[in-house]
């Protein structure tokens, strides 16, 4: 516990760097322009209507609300 202690503030550095690094990371990989027609068809999934029923879910569920 004492080591702990006495190495606080680099591990806490040490953390930050982390998810600095793996947030960018995140960022490139999201605006990386080989995904871009990948990730545009994910972001227009809630808005297709190829669904079928009432609640944009397979045809059973318009069945099983009555």
């Amino acid at each position: 516990m004492e080591w702990l202690a006495a190495n606080y503030g680099l591990l806490r550095q040490a953390w930050l760097l982390w998810f600095v690094l793996l947030f960018v990371g995140i960022v490139a990989w999201a605006f990386w322009p080989g995904n871009r027609r990948r990730l545009e068809a994910h972001g227009r999934i809630p808005l297709d209507d190829r669904g079928g029923g009432d609640c944009g879910a397979p045809p059973q569920c318009a069945a099983d609300r009555g």
